[in-house]
């Protein structure tokens, strides 16, 4: 095999911030305003009186209450404290206290870009313009689809190292994973892996196994007409994201909104288990026990990608056309 990615443990950096991330599936986003958190920055989602999605700081420049705690009224957010109310672009439209005569002078909250496609409501987290649209799902339209989320106590890095392994699941999934019914009927056999990168992303194939990473934050598993699994991890707090999944059903000639699930898949679970362990890991150790094989060439790529993207080479991230295998 060709030479390893770079293996550092100083590579296990943040997700980019100059990205689109899921805020939240469409069907949780209605009357409500939606209060979640991206890299640490406290936002809020609501519709306005034509169901367009908006985006902004949670929290009200008059006393600092968080709009989310809030209600949605004539298309705009009211504090639940004071009722000022602000429009999708943050600008405060109305303050009941204030005379009819009074001019409305604050400074707008800050709005972040907002888009809503392919089930979920997507938020802009960069400080500049928005760099074109979120990545589409393939397919989202010729589909039914199984939809939900889990907070998982761990850097969004992990699992979406995780849903790129190709040696884990024989451990982490018994009776649940092909991998691990494999090993029981005929033991470990040494598989061959081709990993590929293109200016898009990171594709890992093998019989049987389709893995995709593109940037900022998703991993495909599989890509038949009979299964696929969209996952997006988006980075929360510190040592805390969300993964948001998404499973493919059964074809369909009428689009419809997936269904919403709040049971965490067993697979998801047994995934979530051994990487919060992890965390706690890195937490109490530091980084500096890593050690990686040959086997790991996946999960490395996809940790260099990301170091690069986040600071700023997003064009360097996948570059080249490259191709190496992996015995595991």
């Amino acid at each position: 095999m060709t030479e390893l990615p770079t293996n550092a443990a100083a590579d296990r950096v943040p997700l980019p911030q100059e990205a689109w991330y899921v805020g939240a599936a469409s069907s949780r986003l209605t009357e409500a305003p939606v209060a979640i958190v991206i890299h640490g920055q406290t936002i809020v989602l609501f519709r306005d009186s034509e169901g367009r999605a908006h985006a902004m700081h949670d929290r009200c420049p008059h006393r600092g209450v968080a709009l989310s705690l809030g209600t949605v009224s004539e298309g705009q957010i009211a504090c639940a404290y004071h009722g000022w109310r602000f429009d999708g672009t943050g600008r405060c439209r109305h303050i009941p206290s204030l005379r009819p005569e009074q001019p409305v002078r604050t400074v707008p909250v800050r709005a972040y870009p907002a888009a809503e496609r392919d089930g979920y409501v997507w938020v802009w987290t960069g400080k500049g313009e928005p760099k074109g649209q979120p990545l589409p799902i393939h397919g989202f339209d010729r589909y039914a689809w199984l939809q939900g989320a889990t907070a998982l106590a761990c850097e969004a890095i992990m699992p979406i190292e995780n849903n790129l392994d190709i040696c884990h699941a024989a451990f982490t999934h018994p009776h649940m994973h092909p991998q691990w019914f494999r090993a029981q009927a005929a033991g470990f056999q040494p598989t061959r892996y081709e990993l590929a990168t293109d200016p898009g992303g990171l594709t890992v194939s093998a019989p049987g196994t389709l893995l995709r990473f593109d940037l900022p934050d998703r991993v495909t598993v599989g890509g038949s007409e009979t299964f696929r699994l969209v996952l997006h991890h988006v980075p929360t707090t510190p040592g805390r994201c969300i993964q948001h999944w998404l499973l493919q059903r059964e074809p369909t000639h009428e689009q419809a909104a997936p269904i919403w699930s709040d049971r965490e898949p067993e697979i998801l679970a047994q995934d979530r288990h051994v990487l919060e362990s992890a965390q706690r890991a890195y937490a109490n150790e530091g980084d500096a026990f890593e050690q990686s094989v040959e086997a790991d060439a996946t999960t490395l790529a996809a940790r260099r990608s990301i170091r690069l993207a986040s600071q700023g080479r997003t064009e360097e991230a996948f570059s080249g056309n490259r191709s190496i295998c992996v015995l595991s």
